[in-house]
């Protein structure tokens, strides 16, 4: 079977990610926009330190294209981390302890604090290394294809 992004964020009931307040976002909204799924953790260093360099070149992306979307993936260890990290994240996220977390580890491997995975459009996984490309290059990495970053390696 072909990866979609519901074949990824879709568990049964839980059809949804949260925005600010709780606000349940159904995935189908999110299908045919390209995702980047942030793996983080309020006690991680490195997340902490990415964050702002993220929220800034999320702005500036969505100015570009407003189909484009963050999904934050907590990888804290209790609901008072994940709130307050949360909080400051201008994006979607699942819900704190969601079953979901541990299908997309073992998708994606579970890799390293501060990790963003890129679902492209059609729901195929563009790239599960994007972090050091939105360091570099910032919003110019955008979309964070293959394509793409050869095209910055050779400016």
């Amino acid at each position: 079977m072909a990866q979609t992004l519901e074949s990824l964020l879709v568990a049964g009931d839980l059809d949804y990610v949260i925005g600010k307040e709780g606000l349940k976002v159904p995935v189908k909204e999110l299908v045919g926009k390209t995702i980047l799924l942030f793996f983080s953790a309020r006690g991680s260093g490195t997340c902490r330190g990415f964050l702002p360099h993220l929220i800034e070149e999320y702005h500036k992306i969505k100015r570009m294209d407003s189909a484009f979307e963050v999904v934050n993936i907590s990888m804290d260890k209790d609901q008072d981390s994940f709130e307050e990290f949360f909080s400051g994240m201008p994006w979607l996220a699942l819900p704190f302890g969601d079953e979901r977390k541990k299908s997309l580890e073992r998708t994606f491997g579970g890799g390293p604090m501060a990790s963003l995975v890129v679902i492209g459009p059609t729901g195929r996984t563009s790239t599960r290394y994007a972090t050091r490309s939105l360091a570099t290059h910032g919003a110019d990495a955008y979309p964070f294809s293959e394509e793409r970053m050869k095209e910055l390696d050779r400016r």
